[in-house]
């Protein structure tokens, strides 16, 4: 029972700390300084509940070395704010070029931007600019109608645009 109580006194103490540390790191010295005056005055009027020496008579060397290890943390495990907030950043970046299913733009599509994909990593970009290019001059070097009469009606076509805009 005895024990019991005692240890709930040190957990007590334990948590008063902690809490005074927070107060530290948020910058709030008199909140964490009425903290520990307040957890100095309850031990003040007791024993403390368990000293150095009887944890030390209670546990072997080896059992401390091994408790340390223990609680060393992982640090590939540790979450901190930035590591959260580089992998929310990424996930949105993911996310947000699967929506819009970035391509570039045909005036991007050369040669020239295939090879830079492929350097970067991106392999299938290069490989589908590749394609559009091929498509394109095959199209381009296909038989069909003669090209003059589609370039004179193309012609036509934004010659009768421009004068509609005139008149407005």
């Amino acid at each position: 029972m005895a024990q019991a109580s005692a240890t709930e006194r040190l957990a007590r103490l334990e948590q008063g700390v902690a809490h005074c540390l927070n107060l530290l790191e948020q910058g709030q010295v008199d909140q964490a300084r009425r903290v520990l005056a307040s957890l100095a005055a309850g031990a003040a009027g007791r024993e403390l509940p368990v000293t150095a020496p009887e944890l030390a008579a209670d546990l072997s060397d080896q059992e401390l070395d091994s408790a340390f290890e223990v609680a060393q943390p992982d640090l590939d495990q540790v979450m901190d704010a930035d590591r959260i907030a580089q992998e929310a950043m990424r996930e949105a970046d993911l996310a947000l070029a699967g929506e819009r299913a970035l391509e570039p733009a045909p005036t991007f599509e050369t040669r020239t931007m295939a090879d830079l994909l492929e350097r970067q990593g991106d392999a299938g970009g290069a490989t589908r600019i590749r394609e559009r290019i091929e498509n394109a001059v095959s199209t381009a070097t296909a038989p069909g109608p003669p090209k003059r009469p589609r370039v004179v009606s193309e012609l036509e076509r934004w010659l009768e645009n421009l004068r509609v805009q005139e008149r407005r």
